[in-house]
């Protein structure tokens, strides 16, 4: 006579572990955390002097080890400044995703579309 088959045991629920102190706090909806080479012009960033917003390209030094960014103060535009991360950081930033192309885009791309089609 068979042996009657073995129930499967049943799945523990898992304990959730409380935040470790030091830890940062969960990110909001619609911020991201990135590496430094990964900003994008119109990213926005808060410190303890205000709201920045990311103008210039990433770029690196020191063989790759630093990342600077251009960013300018959303409350003062004439007033820039270089920030400086080491390239393995992290930073946590504001990114919204754009809505609308703007006009020159659409220009652009309209007269692109319209010289492939005169072409055929």
């Amino acid at each position: 006579m068979a042996r009657p088959r073995p129930e499967k045991k049943r799945q523990k629920a898992k304990p959730v572990q409380p935040p470790l102190p030091g830890m940062p706090p969960h990110e909001l909806p619609g911020t991201a955390r990135v590496l430094p080479m990964q900003l994008q012009i119109g990213d926005r960033m808060t410190d303890s002097t205000g709201e920045w917003e990311v103008v210039g390209r990433p770029y690196t030094t020191a063989g790759g080890e630093n990342s600077h960014v251009r960013v300018q103060r959303l409350d003062k535009p004439g007033v820039t400044e270089t920030r400086l991360w080491g390239s393995y950081e992290k930073v946590t930033v504001i990114r919204r995703v754009r809505a609308r192309r703007r006009a020159s885009d659409d220009a652009g791309v309209r007269c692109l579309v319209r010289a492939v089609n005169q072409r055929r």
